[in-house]
């Protein structure tokens, strides 16, 4: 199962085909231009560049605590961390101020957004949809790393957080601390972090040096989960609710608002 286009992930390749869609149809609808009149596809632009903003403005305001620890943070916006009702609401509420200028604009800009918006809407939930018939929580025979028999699911119906990872994976080692402040805080999740390709030793000489104290620290050394879940990047980190249903996939490095913010729709 795709999860990317080369390093993009594919909630970036929707918004993108979404834009084009758009600008597309604005331009098939636009007006004979006038003096001093902006071209709709430049317009719906702003409109989606704003929204963005928007977007990330809001989830940072909204989970300001998680970014006080690492102000930094707030500048990966590869963490996923975007409010979608907000991004529409800026963007239509721009759009709406400069359309009052140019009427003329309104039927070729409203056409190519609600394009937009179905494009973006139905690519996102086609993808969920098929990710969740043809991605599961495998049945695997992996190990500790004191040598025993272990499974990715846990007992009682617990939502599962599998973290796929590798010791000299740079942002791996970044969001590890993260992992387990939530590891610590959250006893209802069960978090698996599965090391693809590499020895018992090479693991603990990892955590030694990095002082993690992490739970259901798994060995994959034939990396035989990433093939099973369809990985192909790391770290991947994916979401389980407490019937084995996958119901989120983030493929790089998340900060600790975007891994709350998963963990929150996770219940």
């Amino acid at each position: 199962m795709m999860s990317s286009v080369g390093p993009v992930p594919l909630g970036v390749v929707w918004v993108v085909l979404g834009g084009l869609l758009a600008m597309g149809v604005a331009r098939w609808l636009r007006p004979p231009l006038q003096e001093g009149q902006p071209k709709p596809g430049a317009l719906l632009l702003d409109m989606l560049l704003l929204g963005l903003l928007g977007a990330r403005v809001g989830f940072v305001m909204l989970h300001w605590r998680d970014y006080l620890a690492d102000p930094w943070a707030v500048l990966r916006v590869g963490d996923g961390g975007l409010l979608p009702w907000l991004a529409l609401l800026v963007g239509i509420g721009w759009g709406m101020w400069r359309l009052q200028r140019w009427p003329a604009l309104r039927r070729p800009v409203w056409a190519g957004t609600v394009a937009g918006v179905l494009c973006w809407i139905g690519l996102s939930l086609g993808m969920a949809q098929l990710q969740q018939s043809r991605i599961a929580l495998p049945a695997l025979a992996l190990q500790s790393l004191q040598g025993q028999p272990a499974k990715l699911g846990g007992e009682g119906g617990q939502p599962v957080v599998v973290n796929l990872w590798a010791s000299w994976c740079g942002p791996c080692r970044r969001e590890m601390p993260i992992f387990a402040d939530a590891q610590a805080r959250d006893p209802a999740v069960r978090f698996v972090f599965v090391n693809q390709g590499e020895t018992v030793e090479e693991v603990q000489q990892f955590l030694a040096s990095e002082r993690l104290s992490l739970h259901n620290v798994l060995l994959d050394p034939d990396s035989l989960t990433s093939e099973r879940l369809q990985v192909h990047a790391y770290p991947t980190t994916l979401f389980f609710d407490s019937s084995g249903r996958l119901q989120g996939l983030h493929m790089g490095e998340l900060s600790a608002a975007g891994l709350q913010a998963r963990l929150d729709a996770l219940r």
